[in-house]
């Protein structure tokens, strides 16, 4: 189910800027009794992305009410919403319209089914051929620019891989297609820098949360993948699915070990806290 400018509704004008040119921000937020999941951190991330592209971003307080109304249309209480802001209509070119009319889309889709040995047991990794471009500017955000994560995204079909992993133009580790990376070396936490590509993601910033509070050793660093191949603990997240331990990554084996394991209670945690949406 879809809801468009408060209204029920499948279509927006083709003459739509995130149509015509993806100008626009989005956050996929997991929803549980009908409660978004760390909804503060994802309307700040909203709200900055509206703010660097140059969109009037909806009041957190307008965006609430719509999405309650949104929830009451809805029967299932776990599913994931998303939220696009798009600059609205416009003419031909790229020039900004002087009249601009943001457009706001919320979206309601299924829980996916992930394999819950994923969690259990780990997952397998590749590594990508599909170089994350370098643009500072947008570095962080999510906007509706997503080709190189789909290029990436098509290039295994094999059921056995659960993500794969994307480098910059220097080799160095970035993120997944739809997650963050973390690793563990002498029981400390590698950060890949998320400095000129990729995306701040929500669970990434939860768990160096975690991490600061817990005074756990940890260093947000640029990484080589073959610096990164010698970590002894290697996890991915996202928001959706949380915590993921990683046991192989091409041929290379990790263990799915006590670091790894305990960030996963801890967020386990944090996700069961009181959500004062």
């Amino acid at each position: 189910m879809f809801q468009v400018n408060g209204k029920i509704s499948k279509t927006i004008d083709i003459q739509d800027r995130s149509v015509q040119y993806g100008d626009g921000v989005f956050e996929t937020i997991a929803v549980y009794d009908k409660k978004p999941e760390f909804w503060i951190d994802h309307f700040k991330r909203l709200k900055k992305g509206c703010k660097i592209l140059k969109i009037k971003c909806p009041s957190e307080k307008f965006l609430k009410k719509e999405i309650k109304k949104f929830f009451t249309k809805l029967k299932l209480k776990k599913f994931i919403l998303k939220i696009i802001i798009s600059r609205g209509k416009g003419g031909r070119g790229y020039k900004l319209p002087e009249i601009m009319k943001p457009v706001r889309i919320l979206g309601m889709y299924k829980w996916p089914n992930y394999p819950k040995k994923n969690i259990l047991e780990g997952v397998n990794l590749n590594i990508c051929k599909t170089k994350l471009s370098q643009q500072p500017i947008l570095s962080g955000i999510k906007h509706l620019n997503k080709l190189e994560q789909i290029i990436a995204r098509s290039e295994w079909t094999n059921k056995f891989i659960s993500e794969s992993i994307m480098l910059d133009n220097k080799n160095n580790v970035v993120e997944g297609t739809m997650s963050n990376i973390f690793g563990v070396k002498n029981n400390n936490f590698i950060v890949p820098e998320i400095k000129f590509a990729g995306i701040h993601g929500i669970m990434r910033k939860i768990i160096i949360d975690i991490l600061k509070r817990k005074k756990e050793k940890y260093l947000i660093k640029e990484i080589n993948i073959q610096s990164f191949l010698k970590m002894d603990e290697i996890f991915i997240c996202n928001s959706i699915f949380g915590v993921w331990p990683v046991i192989k990554i091409k041929n290379k084996k990790f263990l799915f070990g006590k670091k790894t394991k305990h960030i996963i209670e801890l967020v386990n945690i944090e996700r069961n806290k009181q959500n004062s949406f």
